[in-house]
């Protein structure tokens, strides 16, 4: 045995902490309340991965559980339960808007493209775009168009995100 590997038996099992999902830990913490474990000893082992709403209310649940002296344990499932649909609804949204985030993206970069291939087509686009008649008043009403579409999907993102 290398005398790295030997180190690390001779650490207490208990040094290493685990980042868990709000869900998965409050599960984890009324598992072990349930098999008769002490409310602090619950806790050890593992941390919540985010400091948010999830937490906060596990802070609720256990000064709820203390002043009604509810099991804490039932609390704590019931509390999991609500944590893990938002968890799973936050996770929907995200795949849900990966796709017209990809669009607006793509669509974005499409005109380049075309002036892309249209100059390896062998194209007079600059002599077109600066002939100051009908070819650049298209390239400005193009440029404002695309600049109204960015802007407007924008706001569609946005507005899905807070729904």
């Amino acid at each position: 045995m290398t005398a790295r590997r030997v180190r690390q038996l001779a650490r207490p099992p208990r040094t290493r902490v685990v980042t868990l999902a709000a869900g998965e830990a409050l599960a984890l913490a009324a598992a072990r309340l349930r098999a008769g474990a002490d409310p602090a000893r619950a806790w050890d082992g593992f941390e919540v991965s985010e400091d948010g709403p999830a937490t906060t209310t596990v802070r609720a649940a256990e000064r709820l559980a203390l002043e009604l002296g509810a099991p804490l344990a039932e609390v704590l499932v019931e509390v999991a339960a609500g944590v893990a649909d938002d968890e799973s609804a936050e996770a929907e949204r995200r795949a849900a808007l990966a796709g017209p985030a990809t669009t607006a993206r793509v669509l974005v970069w499409l005109p380049a493209g075309g002036v892309v291939l249209g100059l390896a087509l062998g194209a007079d686009l600059v002599g077109v775009a600066l002939d100051g008649r009908v070819g650049s008043a298209s390239v400005v009403v193009g440029g404002l168009l695309l600049l109204a579409g960015r802007a407007w999907t924008r706001v569609l993102v946005r507005a899905a995100r807070r729904t």
